[in-house]
């Protein structure tokens, strides 16, 4: 009787309950994760989790890289050992078991990197009275974007195209088609797209025909993830698709001219956002600022209309020049009636040329309009976010272009200065007024300028600072010499020429010295409006 009650208890697997099947997955599971455990070796030793920076590409707007550990670290034992090679001098700070290193000055562009880490010892075997190192090596590389630059051609096959020059292959690449003739440009902060005006000549298109498209470069960045936003999460790399990288040379219509005149034209930091002055061509005056969001329909700004204007650094303010100064406008506002009021409006200042990196000051000129003694002067000031203002220069010319470098460290500036000639041979003196360009340097920590090189008479003249802030990059009209950039005679006529202008010998020269101007180089083509990529 015992044994066939027994017989009863036995269940086949198909008898068995869900929650048989439920244990014994878990038991299965745990089994693996007890192999997987045993095989993977000692997890006493203290190690590195995770490097954010890994095989990754990063920038000038990059200035820190994060290091996690697996066990709390003894500090002075990781920062004693660590190094970056080729040397790049920082600070680290501390949050548990992330260590931070942050860089003193941007990263130069066209180098790769390796950070090693050899020896360390976690907090707990640095309190033992005889310290023991149980740590597990650990190297890795990144690698900074490649120097290039992009230009419109005045030449051959490049006239009146937008080329893209890479430097670190020696390799130039034509972007647009033949019928577009590019009238200006601005590259995305990846440098995987450019944004730019053309009008189609193909169809009879001038000047006020422009339209507004974007061109990819055929650059494939691979930047690190953003720290404050940890970057994507575990579910969207799961069901992310693969992106398939662009080709250079693809080509995409932003904004058409049926029924508005395009004018300038600005894009914002995080290439998320475009201002565009717009005219009605029916009623020219209905003109203003026109916003194009990424996944919207342009549409006007409420606001008073303007003239020249720049989207600030963090991508939801516009800076913009209203009546006699310069305005500061949410580009976030909501619809409402009438014009929407300014956050902020600066009365004594005609233009702005350029915004720090960080959005903390901003380079703006007085045209000293209120100022009977000094009306014919222009002075260039440092207006800060927080009210200060500081007059850096003072000339008899113009100011024709200023530029922060991404450390905020040093301003450089175009300005030109009135010569005057006497001719004495006449029995009166005939007086000739010319200006005389430069450019400069303004050291924003001591408040001390120096001349770097005085450039030739002439109408146009293009400026472009490098990201990383070592060089810089002029185009003029005309051939010039190598040593003074003094015009020469070409068998060719007037061409526009590109010179590369270096700053520093390397990036630790900048913590000691000033900018010297070291051995002008000219670039074997011609073209205008150099510019480097981010």
């Amino acid at each position: 009787m015992v044994r066939r009650s027994r017989r009863r208890l036995q269940r086949s697997p198909a008898q068995r309950q869900p929650l048989d099947r439920v244990a014994i997955v878990v038991i299965a599971g745990l089994a693996l994760a007890i192999g997987l455990l045993v095989f993977s070796g000692d997890h006493a030793i203290a190690r590195v989790r995770e490097f954010t920076w890994q095989d990754r590409q990063v920038g000038a707007e990059d200035r820190a890289f994060v290091i996690t550990f697996s066990r709390p670290m003894d500090s002075v034992s990781v920062e004693e050992n660590l190094t970056i090679d080729p040397p790049l001098p920082g600070r680290v700070s501390w949050a548990g078991r992330r260590m931070a290193y942050t860089f003193d000055h941007p990263i130069p562009y066209g180098q790769s990197f390796k950070v090693s880490l050899q020896d360390a010892r976690d907090r707990f075997s640095a309190d033992l009275e005889q310290p023991i190192s149980r740590f597990a090596p650990f190297e890795a590389n990144f690698q900074t974007r490649d120097r290039a630059f992009l230009y419109i051609g005045v030449e051959g096959d490049e006239a009146n195209r937008l080329v893209l020059a890479d430097l670190q292959r020696q390799e130039r690449t034509i972007l647009t088609p033949r019928h577009l003739s590019v009238i200006h440009f601005i590259p995305y902060p990846l440098g995987d797209k450019v944004l730019f005006s053309a009008s189609d000549t193909s169809n009879g298109g001038g000047l006020l025909s422009q339209k507004l498209y974007t061109v990819t470069t055929g650059i494939h960045p691979h930047p690190p993830d953003d720290l404050m936003t940890g970057g994507p999460s575990l579910w969207e790399r799961l069901w992310s698709r693969p992106s398939v990288a662009a080709e250079s040379g693809e080509l995409e219509l932003v904004l058409d001219d049926k029924d508005y005149q395009n004018l300038k034209f600005d894009l914002s930091p995080d290439g998320q956002t475009i201002v565009v002055q717009r005219v009605n061509q029916q009623n020219p005056a209905d003109f203003g600022p026109w916003v194009i969001r990424q996944g919207q329909a342009p549409r006007p700004l409420d606001t008073d209309p303007g003239g020249d204007f720049l989207i600030a650094p963090d991508s939801q303010s516009l800076v913009l020049l209203q009546g006699e100064g310069t305005a500061i406008i949410d580009l976030e506002q909501q619809t409402q009636t009438g014009p929407s009021q300014p956050l902020d409006f600066l009365p004594d200042y005609g233009r702005v040329f350029d915004l720090a990196p960080d959005g903390s000051a901003a380079a703006m000129v007085n045209y000293n309009q209120n100022d009977p003694e000094r009306r014919f002067m222009e002075s260039l000031f440092l207006v800060t976010n927080v009210g200060q203002e500081e007059e850096l220069l003072q000339v008899s010319g113009a100011i024709l272009d200023a530029q922060f470098d991404s450390a905020k460290q040093f301003l450089y500036v175009l300005a030109s200065e009135v010569t005057v000639d006497t001719d004495n041979r006449d029995a009166i003196a005939s007086e000739s007024y010319t200006e005389q360009p430069m450019l400069l340097a303004i050291n924003l920590e001591a408040m001390a300028m120096t001349k770097l090189l005085l450039l030739p008479q002439q109408q146009r003249i293009h400026m472009s600072l490098a990201p990383d802030g070592l060089s810089l990059l002029l185009d003029l009209d005309g051939q010039v010499h190598a040593d003074t950039l003094e015009p020469s005679e070409s068998e060719n006529g007037d061409r526009a020429s590109i010179w590369h202008i270096p700053l520093f010998t390397d990036s630790e020269e900048r913590d000691t010295s000033t900018p010297t101007v070291i051995d002008p180089e000219p670039f074997p083509f011609h073209g205008l409006q150099a510019s480097w990529l981010p």
